[in-house]
């Protein structure tokens, strides 16, 4: 099966039907809009969770893969642009941009959304997102974190949500997690070979190697020193071991419904 294939938007009814009576489970990966280099696209997080997740809907041969939950206000420390462990980076960002630094600071001192707000909304988002994949019969959700802090914000909302399944007497169960984390590796990063391998394999195009070779200030600049090292080959290997075994974990979600995973409750 191609991506194509297990993407809920391109399905008839009856093509919904057919996928979840061959495996009854939806996939939802979650990215964001951010910096992750001048070499990568602005949506790596996105393209690396929806791929990974048609590619474990393929080994499963069904079910269903709803488009990228993307999210991408910079305004804490689970962003780049404005504060992480890279430090500040509004100005570089904002100079690769060709904007103002204040833009990409925000404009939550002067009555913008403050984080808190952010959050809530997401959190509403994501829990409505749950109940219209439940709404279309599938028993088993997946969640997919490309963007790895959204775990941290995920997982209250998808046990809250199965809660409440179970007191309509319609039980979900769902799991998530970060792409690599049913496949017990500890690689993930930002913008660095991880990120930018497996997005290398995905869309080659739209990855520019030697535009960070030949911008040297941009080199570590919300982005992995070894990011350089990246193939597509290394990219490919990555995207089949993640997907194997959230394939894996899928099937366990199916075959165990309306048991619960560990997973959720950590």
């Amino acid at each position: 099966m191609n991506d194509q294939e297990v993407c809920i938007e391109n399905m008839r009814p009856a093509h919904v039907a057919a996928c979840r009576q061959r495996a009854d489970v939806a996939f939802l990966p979650l990215g964001a809009i951010e910096w992750h280099g001048v070499h990568n696209p602005l949506g790596v997080d996105a393209i690396k969770a929806h791929h990974i997740c048609c590619r474990a809907a393929g080994q499963l041969g069904g079910g269903a893969v709803f488009p990228a939950l993307v999210w991408g206000v910079p305004q804490d420390s689970f962003f780049v642009n404005k504060s992480s462990s890279f430090g500040d980076l509004s100005e570089p960002v904002a100079k690769a941009l060709e904007t103002e630094t204040q833009r990409v600071r925000g404009f939550a001192s002067h009555g913008g959304m403050d984080i808190q707000e952010q959050w809530l909304f997401y959190q509403r988002l994501l829990r409505m997102s749950l109940e219209q994949i439940a709404g279309l019969g599938f028993k088993s959700i997946y969640i997919v974190c490309g963007h790895n802090p959204l775990i941290h914000w995920a997982r209250p909302v998808a046990m809250a949500f199965a809660r409440a399944a179970r007191m309509a007497q319609q039980p979900v169960n769902i799991d998530c997690g970060g792409e690599f984390d049913a496949a017990g590796l500890t690689l993930g990063d930002h913008g660095g070979k991880w990120e930018t391998s497996i997005t290398m394999a995905i869309e080659p195009l739209s990855v520019d190697l030697d535009e960070l070779q030949q911008q040297e200030e941009y080199q570590g600049i919300g982005c992995g020193d070894d990011a350089i090292e990246s193939t597509a080959e290394q990219g490919r290997e990555w995207i089949e071991a993640c997907a194997g075994a959230i394939a894996r974990d899928a099937r366990w979600l199916i075959d165990n419904h309306p048991e619960m995973p560990s997973g959720v409750n950590r």
